[in-house]
């Protein structure tokens, strides 16, 4: 990596290294970030970089010549070169420029705009896997629960804001990606025994589909973080915003 000087590198507390620096950052190693900037310069990742970073900031051209996966890229201009490779959630630019060979997955300009399309396709979300290694283990977890489910609790689950079959063991949309969020969170080494025990414990509730006691315990749970990531702080928003609609 070819660093300018006055850099600032520092390590979260999941982990996650980031780089802010005044100038130009070529990135020529693989590796993971919280978040790469340059505040006055450009950020180029050389050919046969795999680059994951959940943001990437910079005041001019975001250039691409290996892999970048992102969830969010704020930059002048993108430019993916020739068979660049590129997964990138949400982006703010001015300009966007695609090699010939290149290829761009995501691409939202908001996280409105993306909540929206995952709304709309929120079957086709749920029926997915939210990791392929824990698949059998969120079977067993929620399939005792939704075999003893009866049709005395239907009612109940609509009032609390269920799916719009009113199925029980459906989510609100809200809830479902907080869920989503949490599970990737799960998947994470990062965090200390409270922050991975609250994780946890919000995943059973959620898992389960158990909403009444996710409205019982999710303040409490929450209080107990003080320092988390993104994810974890979008899952705890959209966990709040759905009970305060339906209070």
């Amino acid at each position: 990596m070819i660093i300018p000087s006055g850099t600032e590198i520092e390590v979260d507390a999941h982990g996650q290294l980031s780089i802010r620096t005044p100038g130009n950052l070529v990135i020529q190693n693989s590796g993971s970030y919280g978040t790469i900037e340059s505040r006055q310069g450009s950020i180029r990742i050389e050919p046969d970089v795999q680059v994951e970073a959940v943001n990437i900031r910079c005041a001019k051209v975001c250039y691409v010549q290996g892999s970048l996966t992102a969830w969010k890229v704020q930059a002048q201009s993108i430019e993916l070169e020739e068979s660049a490779r590129a997964h990138i959630i949400l982006q703010e630019t001015d300009s966007l420029q695609i090699g010939r060979e290149a290829r761009l997955v995501g691409n939202f300009s908001s996280e409105k705009e993306l909540f929206l399309l995952f709304s709309r396709f929120a079957e086709q979300m749920r029926s997915m896997p939210f990791g392929f290694s824990r698949r059998s283990e969120i079977e067993q977890a929620s399939r005792p629960r939704l075999e003893s489910v009866t049709d005395e609790r239907q009612p109940r689950q609509k009032a609390l804001g269920g799916g719009s079959n009113g199925r029980p063991d459906q989510l609100p949309d809200e809830l479902f990606f907080a869920q989503v969020l949490l599970e990737r969170e799960a998947e994470k080494a990062g965090g200390g025994p409270t922050y991975r025990r609250v994780v946890e414990q919000l995943l059973t509730h959620l898992r389960a589909g158990d909403v009444e006691a996710l409205r019982r315990d999710h303040a409490e749970l929450f209080s107990q973080v003080s320092h988390s990531s993104d994810d974890f702080s979008r899952a705890r928003q959209l966990v709040s915003e759905h009970f305060a609609s339906v209070a």
